[in-house]
């Protein structure tokens, strides 16, 4: 926590986006999640690795090796040529030159490389996430002792020197590597970190609602520290997850540390090892972090932040509290733009907070689940770039989890039909809990006489408006508004699963239908 800090992203606990999800190694913790949808909706988890397998195939032929003079610095994969390479981690490809594809994931600090491709589907800028393919693996030869023939060959990179602005450099990706963190008891988990009731994160929102502030508002302050540090006591910036870093290493730093991401990290952990007599176990243990923020946020201590608090205990809501703790006390950059980002990410996750340890009061079905929004709901279940494969495992997670619920058609493809999106999201949205599951000429019957609708036949493209839906023969889909430089939420039978795109053929092929009474969103 600092005024107009702009620390480093991570998903899993990131400290901005999205994210989500997802830890990414060496990365501060500020931002997440997602670089994504507003809402967006994870799986709750908490073990997953910093990064997914590369290909189907999970066990490396040839491993790291620096011993020697020959060294292998990543991981081979003995995959057939045509095999699926997927993307390690969320990120942004920067390079595709040659036989390389190359990602950079939030903050710059990692990178991770794949080589040998037949071909490939992803282009410089563009944003990807976890699991996405990214093109079809090659052939190629490595000297000894890589492989030759079939294979990709992965890397991690990570940015040596002082707080990471120094060169690329390989390192040993062999325990980041893994499976996608394990689920929960929630059916759906909506926010930028893993949730899933993580020892520490209870405790915390315990903590503070037994100290005078209200689930709603405990749930806020947690929702921010998962951001920040995934309330990890002896966590540093850019250190991987699980890392400790003792205060006396710390102290020093100019990097955020702590439940908090106390910056620079001497600012609560001197006065802290002066009140302890050097008691280094004692500073950097939970119960000794929450008193000190509990006493900071009462107005106490050698960094008193009462107008923060009193902000925090003047929050209604969880959302509210995830916002007041952010702009208040975190003071992260940018925060005082209310449209940030990273306060979707937060209120999000602290709303999880709130429905995992606080007992109820959560909205029916949870993750956007009766929030009246439809837009917002179609963002969720949606990928937020184009690209992705028709089957059930292309679609996103919470779609996954979703179509079922609140669908619940089978037989043809139906995590690809256009209509069964559209109907997934004005079911769970509670915008329209008749709308009909399936079948565009029967759900075009129905928008035309319900009564529900109004249905514009010439209409333009500047006339429509974020939740219309736009129906013609044989497809329908959603104008959603922004997203991500794309305005369009759609599924298409056989061809891809809900994805972003732009809208076509307005007034022309498609007309636009809107709900006459919409329910009021929830925030």
């Amino acid at each position: 926590m600092g005024e107009g800090k702009s620390l480093p992203i991570i998903g899993g606990v990131a400290f901005f986006l999205m994210l989500p999800l997802i830890i990414v190694i060496a990365m501060l913790f500020t931002a997440m999640g997602s670089l994504g949808n507003a809402a967006e909706c994870n799986s709750g988890g908490t073990e997953g690795a910093a990064f997914g397998w590369p290909t189907e195939k999970h066990e490396a032929a040839q491993g790291w090796d620096d011993d020697g003079p020959e060294k292998h610095t990543g991981l081979d994969y003995e995959v057939a040529k045509g095999s699926k390479v997927m993307a390690a981690e969320e990120g942004t490809v920067v390079s595709t030159e040659g036989d390389w594809i190359k990602i950079r994931h939030q903050d710059a600090a990692v990178e991770t490389w794949y080589e040998f491709f037949e071909s490939k589907s992803v282009s410089v800028g563009d944003k990807v996430t976890r699991g996405q393919e990214i093109g079809k693996s090659g052939t190629g030869t490595e000297g000894a002792p890589g492989l030759g023939g079939d294979h990709l060959h992965f890397e991690l990179r990570v940015r040596t020197g002082e707080n990471g602005t120094g060169a690329l450099q390989p390192q040993d990706p062999t325990d980041s590597v893994g499976a996608d963190a394990t689920t929960g008891t929630s059916t759906c988990s909506c926010g930028g970190g893993p949730l899933v009731g993580g020892n520490n994160q209870e405790k915390a929102f315990n903590f503070f609602a037994s100290n005078g502030y209200s689930k709603e508002q405990a749930a806020g302050i947690v929702g921010n520290m998962i951001h920040e540090s995934s309330v990890e006591p002896a966590r540093l910036q850019n250190t991987p997850p699980g890392q400790l870093t003792h205060p006396s290493e710390a102290r020093g730093s100019s990097l955020g540390w702590g439940i908090v991401q106390w910056t620079p990290a001497g600012k609560m952990i001197n006065p802290s090892m002066e009140a302890t007599s050097n008691d280094e176990a004692k500073v950097e243990s939970l119960e000794w972090q929450l008193e000190f923020l509990r006493k900071q946020l009462e107005g106490e201590g050698p960094l008193a932040e009462g107008p923060a608090g009193q902000q925090v205990k003047a929050a209604q809501s969880v959302e509210d509290a995830a916002v007041a703790f952010g702009r208040y006390f975190e003071r992260f950059a940018g925060s005082n733009d209310l449209s940030n980002p990273r306060y979707t990410e937060r209120k999000n996750t602290a709303r999880e907070v709130f429905e995992t340890f606080g007992g109820g009061d959560a909205p029916a079905g949870g993750c956007g689940a009766g929030n009246g929004d439809i837009v917002a709901t179609a963002k969720m279940l949606a990928w937020d770039t184009p690209g992705h494969g028709k089957d059930e495992g292309d679609a996103t997670e919470k779609y996954q989890r979703a179509m079922p619920d609140w669908n619940g058609s089978t037989g043809d493809d139906p995590f690809s039909d256009c209509g069964v999106f559209v109907a997934t999201v004005m079911r769970m949205s509670g915008a329209d809990p008749d709308y009909p599951t399936r079948t565009t000429s029967v759900q075009e019957n129905y928008l035309r006489t319900s009564g529900k609708y109004d249905v514009f036949d010439d209409i333009t493209e500047d006339q429509l408006r974020p939740g219309d839906i736009l129906i013609g023969p044989g497809h329908t889909y959603l104008f959603v508004g922004e997203f991500n430089g794309y305005n369009a939420a759609s599924a298409s039978l056989h061809g891809h699963v809900p994805q972003a795109g732009n809208t076509y053929s307005i007034g022309q092929q498609f007309a636009a239908a809107r709900l006459k009474n919409p329910p009021a969103p929830k925030s």
